[in-house]
């Protein structure tokens, strides 16, 4: 599996909408553009329709099949984006120009009921990676910072529904810390236990959860040979889940600058998918996460 399966073009009747609110970055104007040509959404632009074609003209590109909805302030143009979703006009949501706590605040926000009772919202990024032998995710670089152990839980079960959905039936997951036995000094080591322990009583459903491991354990045969460690997800891992933001994207920006890596990210156990890239991701980690996103969406 490779991150460009999840590009699927569609008949226009079966494509699904993207609401993006302040859709005045030329990055995103780019990739709104490319899936436009490649035919694997429909648009919604909140924002200020001239300025947006303005910076579309000047890229070069086409976005006349968007549908614009006008609006120039931050918030609200995210609490339109988040009443369109509400309403069924839009299956994906995916931040524009705005600042993130606008963004974010509008999704949180009870009035627009787009997070389910009980859920959480976290971020999952996927990886392709020269070096390792399958697509690779890593849980939570992106949303929340310091996650106690009933958060962590939900992480988790946001990332094993994200990795069904993909295809991967039994995901291996990885508790990964700095050592892999449990010492009371890292009180990580003693939460991936619990977690392991979940995972045996079947509370991840199809997924096989072990740790504590060390990063080197979790994608290395070799580096598990030497440590002595057994199991199923020693070496093989799917998902990674690191014990707070810090980690996690530290892990994140290494692989993308430092690997190589082909990479998409997207906010799972909302309503719908969010694209809540860094500002420093490529125009191609922008698209592909915007295609997971779509291919991962509810039916219109």
């Amino acid at each position: 599996m490779q991150l460009k399966d999840f590009v699927i073009p569609l008949p226009d009747k079966k494509r699904k909408t993207v609401v993006v609110p302040i859709a005045s970055d030329p990055d995103s104007i780019r990739c709104i553009a490319k899936a436009l040509e490649k035919k694997i959404a429909k648009f919604i632009l909140v924002g200020e329709k001239k300025k947006i074609r303005d910076i579309a003209a000047r890229q070069g590109v086409d976005i006349s099949r968007a549908v614009f909805v006008a609006e120039t302030d931050d918030q609200k143009a995210c609490c339109k984006a988040a009443e369109l979703v509400r309403d069924g006009r839009a299956q994906v949501l995916m931040k524009g120009l705005v600042q993130s706590s606008s963004f974010i605040g509008a999704i949180l926000h009870s009035e627009y009921g787009l997070i389910p009772p009980g859920m959480l919202i976290s971020c999952v990024a996927i990886f392709e990676i020269p070096a390792y032998h399958k697509l690779l995710l890593v849980t939570d670089p992106g949303v929340n910072i310091n996650p106690v152990f009933e958060n962590k839980v939900r992480i988790l079960q946001n990332a094993v529904a994200l990795a069904v959905k993909m295809g991967i039936q039994h995901p291996k997951v990885a508790c990964v810390s700095a050592v892999e036995k449990t010492t009371p000094k890292m009180p990580s080591t003693a939460e991936a236990q619990q977690l392991k322990e979940m995972g045996q009583k079947g509370f991840f459903g199809p997924a096989q959860v072990e740790g504590p491991f060390g990063f080197d354990v979790a994608i290395s045969g070799k580096a598990a040979g030497i440590k002595g460690i057994a199991g199923t997800v020693a070496g093989d891992a799917d998902i990674i889940i690191l014990p707070e933001i810090i980690s996690a994207n530290v892990l994140y920006k290494c692989l993308v600058w430092l690997s190589n890596a082909k990479n998409a990210s997207i906010v799972v156990g909302a309503k719908v998918p969010i694209v809540l890239n860094s500002r420093s991701d490529s125009e191609e980690a922008k698209f592909n996460s915007m295609a997971l996103a779509l291919s991962m969406a509810p039916e219109g």
